[in-house]
């Protein structure tokens, strides 16, 4: 069914509409994991900031396992049931039920089902990019994926806004009870929308031969090389950014869920947006933009605390909305223009270095937040807590790597001015503004200067 014919509206097909589908009630599972309700949660059983380090490095740590995802699909004959088999892993969680209610709760109990949830969760990730690459023509991706962030944002800024009313209104530990079974419930439908999926394979390559082209593609390992050094820095601290917030200034998680929903909101206008100019101006350009925005919102925090932090707040909320959503959309669509083969080995290999590096980032980051939170000072009568410190370093950190993604060769890129020029046009109601001969040389395939092509 084609767009506008309002059996799949918004969708052109039914493949895109349960794609989609499948994010809305995924995200009940990414709030519970990915959001301060995890923090809340690891808390309530006994995590430290070392443990919760240690905690934050498993979904970055076992995306090595993404490097035999490409063997298992090769010899499965359907990508949708491996999906729906290696999303099953979000069940684990029930394991944790009973000992909400148990008052001396052991953290390493958290730590293994956490664990094992995450390489799950590692296998489906590969499966999944597998799914969109044969279901999803390369020159709509960057529309499409930005039309599906753009729901499931909204149905993540619901979930977590309904999870927080919880987490603050019920009573200790039926607030988590609740949270966990929702999130399962919410599973278990995300599962139920793999079954209407055509599939469409791709044609099966040799495993090996496929890890060896990957490794000897220059220009592919320069992204993924980036991307190890990216989520080291981002995962040095992302833990604790809900965890100062929580641990530190004892902020009621309802106060943090309007932050998020106001950076969610201004993701699912964002994405649509960035997934235009994405396939107008290239994958690289709305990432380099996304990295410039995102690396400013860590120095943000020097704001948050007890007198400041709502403005702190309402600039992180903000920035966060805007940057991410260019962030997450290119990590999706930047490899698979940068692949020389339509391969799962080479998101495998992407993966796998990046969550080495942010298995890393989170292992140090966890003793050096202990480190700077054991801080504590006035100046005048602003108070500062060490971890705003460690927020401010991880922000020139993030700049640092920016130059890495910059030597990445791209069939399109553009500057950031001439980028951003586009992003205002969009906000005004204007089309997207098209490169003119003056300024041509803007628009590099490669590293050199091409004639305009459109």
């Amino acid at each position: 069914m084609r767009q506008g014919s309002g059996k799949f509206r918004f969708h052109k097909n039914k493949n895109e509409f349960f794609l989609t589908l499948e994010g809305v009630f995924s995200s009940f599972y990414l709030v519970l994991t990915q959001t301060a309700i995890f923090t809340a949660v690891a808390i309530y059983f006994g995590l430290n900031e070392v443990w919760l380090g240690l905690a934050a490095s498993f979904p970055m740590a076992f995306q090595i396992f993404q490097l035999f995802a490409p063997a298992v699909i090769e010899k499965f004959p359907s990508k949708k049931i491996l999906l729906a088999f290696f999303n099953s892993g979000r069940f684990l969680w029930v394991v944790l039920l009973p000992f909400l209610f148990i008052e001396q709760r052991n953290p390493k109990l958290f730590i293994v089902i956490f664990a094992l949830s995450q390489i799950f969760a590692a296998f489906a990730g590969n499966i999944w990019v597998s799914m969109i690459s044969d279901m999803i023509p390369e020159e709509r991706r960057g529309k499409y994926l930005g039309l599906r962030n753009f729901f499931v944002s909204l149905s993540t800024l619901l979930v977590f806004y309904l999870f927080s009313v919880i987490n603050d209104n019920v009573k200790i530990p039926f607030n988590f009870l609740l949270i966990i079974t929702a999130t399962l419930l919410g599973s278990f439908l995300s599962l139920l929308t793999l079954l209407p999926l055509e599939e469409r394979r791709a044609a099966k390559t040799g495993t090996i031969n496929d890890l060896k082209l990957v490794l000897a593609d220059k220009n592919f390992m320069k992204l993924s090389k980036a991307y190890f050094a990216w989520n080291f820095v981002v995962l040095l601290a992302a833990p604790f950014f809900p965890y100062h917030q929580l641990h530190n200034l004892k902020l009621p998680m309802t106060y943090i869920s309007y932050a998020s929903i106001t950076a969610s909101v201004l993701s699912m206008i964002f994405y649509t947006i960035w997934g235009r100019l994405s396939d107008e101006f290239g994958h690289k350009s709305v990432l380099i933009a996304g990295l410039s925005i995102v690396s400013i919102t860590p120095a943000i925090w020097i704001l948050m605390n007890e007198r400041d932090w709502i403005l702190a707040l309402a600039l992180d909320a903000v920035l966060s909305g805007v940057g991410w959503a260019a962030v997450n959309l290119a990590f999706i669509t930047l490899p698979m223009e940068t692949a020389s083969a339509n391969s799962p080995m080479y998101f495998a290999v992407f993966s796998a270095l990046g969550g080495l590096g942010g298995m890393i980032g989170s292992l140090i980051g966890g003793p050096l937040a202990r480190f700077f939170n054991s801080f504590d000072f006035y100046i005048g009568d602003f108070h500062i807590y060490g971890l705003q410190i460690f927020f401010i370093i991880e922000s020139v950190l993030r700049y640092s790597v920016i130059p890495l993604f910059a030597k990445i060769s791209s069939r399109k890129y553009v500057s950031l001015p001439t980028l951003f020029t586009n992003v205002l046009s969009v906000l005004s109601g204007r089309h997207v503004v098209r490169i003119q001969e003056g300024n041509r040389s803007d628009v590099i395939i490669g590293r050199k200067r091409i004639s305009r092509w459109w």
